[in-house]
C-alpha cells in the first residue's frame, strides 16, 4: 500500500459520505441487518407512549419512525450530520435536526431515551458525547447505545483482506473513528452515573448467508472503492475480495454488536 494518500479527516465526507453513490443502499441494508436487534433492546427496557425520545445518528430514520410509533403522545427528535435521507419523514410526534450531535446543546433532562446506533465510535469527542447524552436525560431517562467491535486485521486468516482491513483501519483512523471504543461504554456509563446498567453482544459472521453479510457486501464494495481511489488498492485486488465474498468456503467471525443501557437515577 502507499504511503503518501489522502483521507477524509471528517466522517461526513469519508468513506461513510452521503455523497458516495452506494451509501443509501448501504444504510438501508444495515437497517434491515440490525432493526430487529435494536427493537429487541428498546423494548426490553420498557418504551412507553409519553417518552420523549432523541436518536442520535438517525441515518435513513427507520428506529425514529419505529419510536414515533412506540412513543404516540410523546416525541421523537432525529439528529444526523447530514439530513438527506431523513426528508421524507412526515409524523407529527418527529422532528429532524441536521448537525453536529456535540454543538446540539439540549437543557438538561430533556429526554426521556436517548438512543444512538453504530455512531459513537465515529464521533472523534465520542466521550465528551456520552457526558451529555448523559445530562440530556430526565431522571429516571434511559441511555441505549448500540455499536461494533471490530476484529483487527491480524484476526483474519486470509493475506488480502488483512491488507483490506488494515486500509479500513488507516482511513477510520483518519476520520477519528474508534471500532475498539464498544467494550468500554459498560463502564463508561457507571462512570457517569447511570445505574441498572445492561449488556448484550451478537456475533456478525461475513459469509454465512445472513443479513449481515448482504450487508457487508455492499460495505465492502464501498470501501473497497474508496481505497482503490487513494491507491491503497488495486482494482484487481478488490475483485478479488468481492469474489471471495461468494466462495462457499469462505466465512470470517469480522464484528461484535455491544449493545449496553442504563439509567438516570
Amino acid at each position: 500500500m502507499g504511503n503518501d494518500v489522502t483521507l477524509a479527516a471528517d466522517y461526513s465526507t469519508g468513506v461513510l459520505s452521503k455523497d458516495t453513490p452506494t451509501e443509501y443502499e448501504r444504510i438501508h441494508l444495515l437497517q434491515d441487518w440490525i432493526d430487529p436487534e435494536t427493537r429487541e433492546v428498546i423494548s426490553k427496557i420498557g418504551v412507553r407512549p409519553g417518552w420523549r425520545c432523541l436518536e442520535i445518528g438517525a441515518g435513513a430514520g427507520s428506529v425514529a419512525n419505529w419510536l414515533a410509533d412506540q412513543c404516540v403522545q410523546g416525541s421523537v427528535t432525529a439528529v444526523d450530520i447530514d439530513a438527506r435521507y431523513l426528508n421524507d419523514l412526515d409524523r407529527p410526534n418527529l422532528r429532524v435536526l441536521e448537525g453536529d450531535i456535540g454543538a446540539m446543546g439540549f437543557e438538561p433532562g430533556s429526554f426521556d431515551l436517548v438512543h444512538a446506533r453504530l455512531t459513537f465510535c465515529h464521533l472523534p469527542n465520542r466521550n465528551e458525547v456520552l457526558a451529555d447524552a448523559v445530562r440530556w436525560l430526565a431522571p429516571g431517562g434511559w441511555l441505549v447505545i448500540g455499536d461494533l467491535f471490530s476484529f483487527p486485521e491480524e484476526f483474519s486468516t486470509y493475506e488480502l483482506r488483512r491488507r483490506f482491513l488494515s486500509g479500513m483501519a488507516k482511513l477510520y483512523q483518519a476520520q477519528g473513528s474508534d471500532m475498539a471504543w464498544a467494550p468500554t461504554l459498560p463502564s463508561r456509563m457507571g462512570q457517569e452515573g447511570l445505574r441498572a446498567i445492561g449488556t448484550r453482544m451478537m456475533a456478525n459472521n461475513v459469509g454465512d448467508g445472513s443479513a449481515y453479510d448482504r450487508f457487508s457486501l455492499v460495505n465492502t464494495r464501498q470501501h473497497c472503492t474508496y481505497l482503490v481511489e487513494r491507491g491503497l488498492l488495486t482494482t484487481e485486488e478488490m475483485d478479488r475480495l468481492v469474489a471471495q465474498l461468494d466462495d462457499p468456503t469462505f466465512l470470517e467471525l469480522r464484528t461484535i454488536t455491544i449493545y449496553a443501557w442504563g439509567q438516570r437515577p
